[in-house]
C-alpha cells in the first residue's frame, strides 16, 4: 500500500482480522503476494461505521472477491444487509479504456475470475449477496439496489466510474460512506479526475488517504 510507519498499526494485533486476511489472500492474487492490509483495514472499518444505516451495501469492481470476502468475514455489514456486487467477472471491456488506462497496462487485466468462482468464494453468505454480471452501462439500467449505506468503488476505469457515481449518489443515505480504492494510485489518475469533477458541485469532499484510497461521507 505504499506505506511505512512507526505508528500504531491496529491490524497487527487483531487476530480475527489477520485470520480473515490470510484466508482471503490465499486465492486473491494467484501469482503474486500483495500486502494490502492497511487498505483492507480501512475498508472494513469504514464499512462497520455504516452498519446501523438503513440501506444496502454495494461494490463496483469485484475481481476475485477479495474485498467482498473481507467485508463479509469481518462483520462489515449485518447478516440482514444485502450486498450487491457489480462486475463483468471477465476483466475490463476493451472499448471502455482510455489511452492513459491502456498505457497503465489495464488492457486484458484482471480477467482471471468468473461469476461462478466468486459465487463459490462467497457461498457462505449466498443469501445476502447479489452478483450483477455485465457492463455497468447496461446492468445499472435494470438493477435497483434501493437506498445505499456503504459503497466500495473499485472499477479502475474512469468512464464506468462516472456512470456508477451517477447511479450511487442519489441513493446514498445520510452518513453513508463511499470508499474509492484507487483514488491516489499512480497510473490511474483518470479515475481521480472524474471523481473530483463529479464532486466539484456537491457539498461533500473526497478525502485522500495515504493508502491510495479516498473516502467520502454523505451529508
Amino acid at each position: 500500500d505504499g506505506l511505512a510507519t512507526v505508528h500504531y498499526s491496529p491490524f497487527l494485533t487483531d487476530p480475527a482480522f489477520s485470520a480473515s486476511y490470510d484466508e482471503m489472500a490465499r486465492e486473491w492474487w494467484v501469482h503474486a503476494k500483495v500486502d494490502v492490509r492497511w487498505r483492507m483495514w480501512l475498508l472494513t472499518r469504514f464499512a462497520r461505521q455504516c452498519r446501523d444505516i438503513d440501506g444496502a451495501y454495494a461494490e463496483f469492481g469485484v475481481y476475485r472477491a477479495g474485498c467482498a470476502y473481507m467485508l463479509l468475514a469481518t462483520d462489515g455489514l449485518r447478516p440482514s444487509t444485502p450486498l450487491f456486487l457489480f462486475d463483468t467477472f471477465a476483466g475490463f471491456p476493451p472499448d471502455m479504456l482510455t489511452d492513459s488506462e491502456r498505457a497503465a497496462g489495464l488492457h486484458g487485466a484482471l480477467a482471471n475470475t468468473s461469476v461462478d468462482y466468486v459465487a463459490a468464494r462467497l457461498a457462505l453468505w449466498e443469501a445476502q449477496v447479489t452478483l450483477v454480471q455485465g457492463d455497468v452501462f447496461e446492468t445499472l439500467q435494470r438493477t435497483e439496489t434501493g437506498p445505499l449505506a456503504f459503497v466500495h468503488m473499485d472499477l479502475n476505469l474512469s468512464r464506468p466510474t462516472t456512470v456508477a457515481l451517477d447511479y450511487v449518489y442519489p441513493r446514498l443515505a445520510a452518513g453513508a460512506i463511499i470508499v474509492f480504492d484507487d483514488y491516489g494510485q499512480t497510473g490511474l489518475e483518470a479515475q481521480r479526475t472524474v471523481i473530483d469533477e463529479f464532486f466539484a458541485d456537491k457539498p461533500e469532499e473526497v478525502i485522500a488517504l495515504p493508502s491510495g484510497q479516498g473516502m467520502m461521507i454523505k451529508r
